[in-house]
């Protein structure tokens, strides 16, 4: 706090203790303000600093949550393409799996995703229908192949030239053996 400056009180000196006292009770004097407003100045300055820091700071958390948040969205959408690649590929070897199995095309593709999806009651119905189809085709082939005449139909299977010289070693053998006579015919007596 500032000190009074007792020269300006008139006649200071003189005046007993009861007038200094009532003197200096009445007296008025001028503050330095220069150092007052000076100073009252630079805790502005610091106010308005420390506010437009602030507002920065707030600004660049917003952007870097920003640029967090795009980062995320990013590797989200990579480690969904990822595991979308996994997918599709375990699918595709599956698939190649099942046609090696003699699947057709469709239940094969069926089966793989299902597999791929963990839908093992899918995989175990279509590996049935599998089953059925290739216990259809066999029986379908037999009976094709069968030179046999069904009982009562009475007469013999015809087979061409041309059809026995298209037949394998095995398919031979069989008719040589269920039908000796046309086997004969067809190879012109010669066995």
């Amino acid at each position: 706090m500032p000190k009074i400056d007792v020269a300006k009180i008139e006649n200071y000196a003189n005046m007993t203790a009861e007038e200094k006292i009532a003197a200096l009770e009445a007296f008025e004097y001028e503050a330095d303000n220069s150092d007052t407003e000076r100073l009252k100045a630079a805790v502005s300055k610091a106010n308005s600093e420390a506010a437009e820091l602030k507002r920065q700071l707030k600004a660049r958390m917003t952007e870097d949550e920003q640029k967090e948040a795009e980062r995320a969205a990013k590797e989200a959408e990579k480690d969904a393409l990822l595991e979308s690649l996994k997918k599709d590929k375990a699918v595709s070897e599956s698939k190649a799996r099942f046609l090696g199995l003699g699947y057709d095309e469709k239940l094969a593709t069926e089966t793989a995703t299902a597999l791929a999806d963990g839908d093992m009651d899918k995989v175990f119905a279509n590996q049935q229908i599998h089953i059925e189809n290739v216990k259809k085709a066999e029986r379908a082939a037999s009976l094709a192949g069968d030179p046999k005449p069904p009982a009562g139909s009475g007469g013999g299977a015809k087979i061409t030239k041309e059809q026995f010289d298209a037949m394998g070693y095995s398919e031979r053998l069989k008719l040589h053996n269920e039908q000796p006579e046309l086997f004969k015919q067809l190879t012109g007596g010669t066995e």
